[in-house]
């Protein structure tokens, strides 16, 4: 029997399911750029997609007052109606998808995975060895729903982050350097004789990862002569500083399996710092399955261990 092709319907067919999408998030957030930031969108993109919805269905969707967003009534009732549709619709391609194994993606910034995350996932497979682990490596913020990511490990200003993000520890920092290079460092002014290690981050700049702060700091000057080796990835820095090559600003979690294995050693131990400090992220979609649910358990009692061994 032929489908009543009815105005709704066709109304249906003339929406895009990214302008759906940017409704959605527009009217959970209230707030066009809060919308805009999770779907890796421009906030203009998102108010286009809401503008053609709302001429589209011939009546706004959104109050915009001195206060910022509110939803009209007949907002509120597309919301409900969008929300269910898009959840019911991310349950129905879970399950199309999953295979006998289940699986976990997490979003950690490359040192992390490497130097961190990498030496413990032996840890993890031993208690969940019916999980799978992706890791995605990357020093973006990603939206976790639009990339498909379960949970991220995020650094931040503490005080300065979502209040969604679940604060897990401080970063420590402290001066590290090889076995053999440590043992020519008795006092502050020792370390003005060895090269010096230096991170170079293209966007993020903090004073505690700057030897200015520390030789202030040890109250030091430093010799114009000293040798520099500067590095764009702080992964490599570290491998610079298990191969001898110089000193370098150690972070932890990062730098602490190489300690305890002896492979760094800690100069002038008095002496440390406060970095930022890593939260806990987790998709909305995602946190209520076991299998993340697990894996954040284990990242957070992973660095809490580590947060008071440090």
């Amino acid at each position: 029997m032929p489908r009543h092709d009815s105005a709704a319907a066709r109304l249906l067919r003339s929406l895009s399911l990214d302008a759906l999408r940017g409704f959605e998030a527009a009217a959970r957030h209230l707030n066009f750029t809060a919308a805009a930031d999770e779907l890796s969108l421009t906030q203009g993109a998102v108010s286009k997609q809401v503008k053609q919805l709302e001429e589209a269905i011939g009546r706004p969707v959104f109050a915009r007052g001195p206060r910022g967003l509110s939803l009209t009534p007949e907002g509120r009732q597309l919301h409900a109606a969008v929300g269910e549709a898009l959840r019911g619709l991310e349950s129905a391609l879970q399950q199309l998808v999953q295979s006998d194994r289940r699986a976990v993606s997490i979003s950690v910034a490359p040192s992390l995975a490497s130097l961190w995350l990498a030496p413990r996932l032996a840890a993890f497979r031993a208690a969940h060895p019916e999980i799978d682990v992706r890791i995605d490596a990357s020093e973006a913020n990603l939206a976790l729903e639009r990339e498909g990511i379960d949970l991220a490990l995020r650094l931040g200003r503490p005080g300065q982050v979502p209040a969604d993000w679940q604060l897990l520890m401080r970063e420590q920092l402290m001066l590290v350097a090889s076995p053999a290079l440590a043992r020519q460092v008795k006092e502050p002014a020792d370390l003005t004789h060895l090269p010096l290690l230096v991170f170079h981050h293209p966007i993020e700049r903090v004073e505690w990862m700057a030897w200015t702060h520390w030789y202030q700091h040890l109250g030091l000057t430093r010799p114009a002569s000293q040798p520099v080796f500067q590095f764009s990835h702080y992964e490599h820095l570290v491998k610079a500083a298990v191969e001898g090559v110089g000193v370098a600003i150690g972070r932890v979690p990062q730098v602490l399996p190489l300690l305890r294995a002896g492979q760094l050693e800690v100069l002038l131990p008095a002496h440390r710092a406060e970095g930022l400090a890593y939260h806990l992220v987790l998709s909305e979609l995602a946190r209520a399955r076991k299998e993340v649910q697990a894996l954040a358990a284990w990242v957070a009692r992973a660095l809490a261990e580590d947060a008071m061994g440090a």
